[in-house]
């Protein structure tokens, strides 16, 4: 019985995306202190769930969640909710009604992709690897501009720091490799770029927001200018890597010279750059500015420095 209640519990989640331990606790005949048990289960067994306070507040399941792609094919979807609505439309029942809406409540096809398509350009959003929680979540972001609906998220920086903000998405940005969402941020009044990776949770709100203007010429995508100064980087390119750097650069970038190749370009002086070189091991020769040869040279020693025994 009481795994029953867990699965019936989960289906609740997946049907309404919010519920309270007071409503769970008189559906099922059970003390508030059990639901929360049960909601433990849950998230034992890696339901993304979080807790909201306040009025409107309860049990929450991220959008991006569904059950595994193994749990039921398509079609199989599909013949049962047909099946079962035939029935319910011959024989009404409330259970059965209920049955039905749950399966449609799940009933949404396996996210294949975050494309952009203009003419003959695609760019696919997806990373390398398992990417389908990282598209739900995308796709969870381009719903919430599509139907001017606000969106809370669970945002970390870089220096680790956890908010919980409501913000109006207005745009998705994909640069220098990453994903961001361009949106004004209820928390601080003003807009802000949020990156799409450093979201761990993104919930759709009822609540609609009036989309205010904005053109391609407002939006500041040299928003890296503003809090990294960008320096002149001189870089010896080995021909080993050199494909790879001319798709980080650009191939207008990279030059050939005298049987060697080059590239000189104004990139954002940070960490990120520090990684990025490193990430070529010997192919990159940093040539200037001499601040950056010193960096790299730390860091290579740093990093050796580990391995000594």
């Amino acid at each position: 019985m009481k795994f029953e209640t867990i699965i019936n519990i989960l289906f609740d989640l997946l049907a309404k995306r919010r519920v309270t331990a007071s409503y769970l606790a008189e559906k099922y005949g059970v003390c508030t202190r059990t639901i929360y048990r049960y909601i433990e289960c849950l998230e034992g067994a890696g339901v993304p769930l979080y807790t909201t306070r306040g009025k409107n507040g309860g049990f929450n399941i991220m959008d991006t969640f569904r059950l595994p792609a193994t749990f039921m094919t398509e079609k199989e979807f599909e013949q049962v909710i047909n099946s079962l609505t035939a029935i319910f439309s011959g024989v009404p029942d409330k259970t059965l009604e209920s049955a039905i809406n749950k399966l449609k409540a799940n009933f949404k096809p396996e996210y294949g992709g975050f494309d952009i398509k203009s003419g003959n350009l695609i760019i696919d959003g997806g990373p390398w690897g398992d990417t389908v929680g990282y598209k739900a979540k995308l796709q969870v972001i381009e719903q919430s501009i599509n139907d001017t609906r606000e969106l809370f998220i669970r945002y970390h920086d870089r220096n680790g720091a956890v908010s919980e903000r409501v913000i109006e998405p207005h745009v998705i940005v994909f640069k220098q490799g990453i994903w961001y969402v361009y949106a004004f941020c209820r928390l601080r009044k003003e807009f802000r770029f949020f990156k799409t990776g450093r979201i761990e949770v993104a919930t759709l709100l009822d609540k609609k927001f009036v989309r205010r203007d904005l053109s391609e010429q407002d939006l500041p995508l040299d928003f890296w200018h503003n809090s990294v100064k960008a320096e002149r980087v001189v870089l010896e390119i080995d021909k080993s890597v050199r494909s790879d750097v001319e798709e980080w650069l650009g191939i207008e970038n990279v030059k050939s010279d005298g049987g060697k190749f080059y590239a000189d370009v104004s990139l954002p002086f940070d960490d990120g750059l520090i990684s990025k070189i490193m990430s070529y091991s010997s192919g990159i020769k940093v040539l200037a500015p001499n601040s950056l040869k010193d960096k790299i040279k730390a860091t290579a020693l740093a990093v050796a420095s580990k391995y000594k025994e």
